[in-house]
């Protein structure tokens, strides 16, 4: 299965009490989300070569493989950011096209 990569942020319409997504805005185009496919939490360290590495330096990620109503199938993720009080560190960012 080829993927195409993306990398953009994009703004998301959530609902419910765990706040899930239920819709994403690409550009001009919103894309409705039929079905959540999988979603993991990512608490890792990316690629970051440093010896010591303290939790600052970790991802806070909610991950999600969705499938549009128009039959396309996306990686999209939420990066909590490491400053819990702060909107400006929370971003959804669209990864891929699967």
């Amino acid at each position: 299965m080829s993927s195409q990569f993306i990398g953009q942020d994009i703004s998301v319409t959530v609902s419910g009490e765990v706040r899930t997504p239920v819709s994403f805005k690409l550009g001009k185009h919103e894309y409705i989300i039929e079905k959540i496919l999988d979603s993991w939490p990512d608490y890792g360290f990316g690629r970051s070569t440093a010896v010591r590495k303290r939790w600052i330096q970790r991802h806070h990620r909610n991950y999600y493989h969705v499938k549009t109503t128009e039959g396309d199938i996306f990686e999209i993720y939420y990066d909590r950011g490491t400053s819990l009080k702060s909107p400006k560190h929370k971003k959804w960012f669209l990864t891929r096209k699967i």
